[in-house]
């Protein structure tokens, strides 16, 4: 597709008046044709929205990176990694959200740390609760347990008894015994 604007806001008034599809092949058009870090920035943000809003999450990861990677600030930096973070757990794909979410940690503070895991697991939990309910157990039980690790023993014990669940409805029955006696054992110290 033929660019001929040469600044943001001649891109931006172009793209408000095309449909989606074609929204993403012109800034994919503008990033090939215009090297200035401020439209590469607004296209690739603009691209990972409109991928986002197709449902297309592991695309709309994808350009997200490559919008972190164009940020200078490092709060910037740091909401573009979670962003991705996010998409790649909607995605399904939970270890590199793991490896993106301690990426992100390593740009914040003490503060900023906890912040960002405190976020990080009431993401995944409410990813797990949206699959609960359309009716993804497998999916869910998946993200139980990769957060069982990283929340505190109050939140494990929550989260064990949903997975107990889980593991009840998908018929896994080694694993319902193994976590049933696990539980039972936990609440005989209390």
């Amino acid at each position: 597709m033929q660019v001929l604007e040469k600044n943001r806001e001649e891109i931006e008034a172009k793209v408000n008046t095309m449909s989606d599809f074609v929204k993403m092949e012109y800034l994919e058009s503008c990033l090939n044709t215009i090297p200035d870090v401020n439209i590469s920035k607004y296209c690739y943000k603009k691209l990972s929205e409109l991928y986002e809003k197709k449902i297309m999450y592991s695309e709309a990861a994808k350009y997200m990176a490559k919008f972190g990677e164009v940020c200078v600030g490092a709060k910037e930096k740091i909401a573009a990694i979670i962003k991705e973070a996010e998409l790649l757990i909607k995605a399904g794909q939970y270890d590199a959200a793991i490896y993106l979410y301690k990426k992100s940690m390593s740009f914040a503070d003490t503060t900023g740390k906890f912040e960002i895991k405190r976020n990080m697991i009431l993401f995944y939990k409410q990813e797990a609760a949206i699959l609960e309910k359309s009716n993804r157990s497998t999916a869910a039980l998946k993200i139980y347990e990769k957060i069982i690790n990283y929340v505190t023993d109050a939140e494990k014990n929550e989260i064990k008894k949903k997975m107990l669940e889980l593991y009840q409805n998908l018929g896994r029955v080694t694993e319902y015994i193994k976590l049933k006696a696990e539980l039972e054992k936990t609440n005989l110290k209390r």
